[in-house]
């Protein structure tokens, strides 16, 4: 099974007709159901991000970049559900290229954001506790964190497979994956992907916690109670946050150097991924007070739309003499 994709189609010059399978089709389907309906979650949030110029803000970055991420992993799903549902007969070398990006993006993406939520913490971390705003004051910086953050996990993903310390699973009819051949690679892949990003979030968003909390040297009450408010603040988002994002994305990572994805564990960890990406720019929205402005803008114009286009009731009088007739 593991060997499908040289054994099936080891005729370079051939080609085949890659379709889903009957049982991979239903396996699919709910994933289907979701990223369909999270598509259009956050179509309607990137519509708010091109309409609204309040939202579009430098501070921001690192939430844009992340959702970005979440909407990459949605294309990705369709052009590769698409890809095997349209019955086209597909070369060997496309095959194997269409493979290895499958396995190595789905990785590669979710991977992504656990570093870029380190990112968001990091910066949020230093304008707190230096009180200057890091993203104009180094914004070379800035640059080169998302340059080093984009491309040094997918370099990695590419010398693993490049040096068979993965294994390329291509079931017949189902989605590739790509495995750790040994317990060594999967624990250093689960420490660069999950607990190293984690902890230092945490530990960076637990420092901004506590300096916002701290208010020796601070007479002015109104200052205090402004600190205050603003500690429950980051308190209150983190914590839903932080907890929905452990909880729907933490069994996908987890799990992922142990099972292939389209088994039934790896089936449950996508769909609590893929609810994790649906649920995003909600979550964010509600928690972030210009958004929820723009989302209650615009629910007014569409209101005030369909009201403009409903058809005016108009009394009819009916007179004395037409009743007496």
């Amino acid at each position: 099974m593991i060997e499908y994709c040289t054994i099936k189609m080891n005729d370079t010059n051939g080609c085949d007709i890659i379709l889903w399978s009957e049982q991979a089709k239903k396996t699919v389907q709910p994933l289907l159901y979701i990223c369909i309906f999270g598509t259009i979650i956050h179509l309607l949030f990137w519509i708010q991000l091109i309409a609204y110029p309040t939202v579009r803000q430098w501070s921001m970055q690192w939430l844009y970049a992340y959702l970005a991420s979440d909407l990459l992993l949605l294309i990705r799903f369709f052009l590769l559900y698409i890809y095997r549902w349209w019955p086209i007969c597909s070369f060997y070398f496309l095959h194997s290229m269409i493979c290895y990006c499958e396995a190595i993006f789905d990785n590669y993406l979710n991977l992504l954001q656990s570093y870029i939520l380190l990112a968001l913490n990091i910066c949020r971390y230093l304008q707190i506790a230096h009180n200057y705003n890091i993203y104009s004051l180094h914004r070379y910086s800035i640059i080169i964190a998302h340059l080093v953050i984009y491309f040094f996990p997918l370099f990695g993903h590419i010398i693993a497979a490049k040096y068979k310390w993965t294994i390329l699973q291509n079931p017949p009819g189902d989605a590739c994956d790509l495995i750790p051949i040994s317990l060594t690679i999967r624990i250093i892949f689960l420490l660069f992907s999950y607990f190293i990003p984690v902890i230092l979030t945490l530990i960076f968003l637990s420092l901004c916690l506590k300096h916002v909390r701290n208010t020796d040297g601070i007479h002015t009450q109104e200052i205090v109670d402004a600190r205050h408010k603003y500690h429950r603040q980051i308190v209150i988002q983190s914590s839903v946050f932080y907890s929905l994002w452990i909880i729907f994305w933490s069994p996908h990572i987890l799990l992922f150097p142990f099972f292939y994805k389209n088994s039934t564990v790896g089936i449950i960890a996508q769909i609590l991924n893929y609810i994790s990406i649906t649920l995003d720019p909600i979550i964010i929205a509600a928690l972030d007070v210009r958004f929820l402005q723009a989302w209650q803008s615009t629910r007014d114009h569409f209101k005030r739309s369909l009201n403009r286009y409903q058809p005016v009731r108009v009394p009819v009088i009916i007179s004395n003499n037409q009743r007496e007739q």
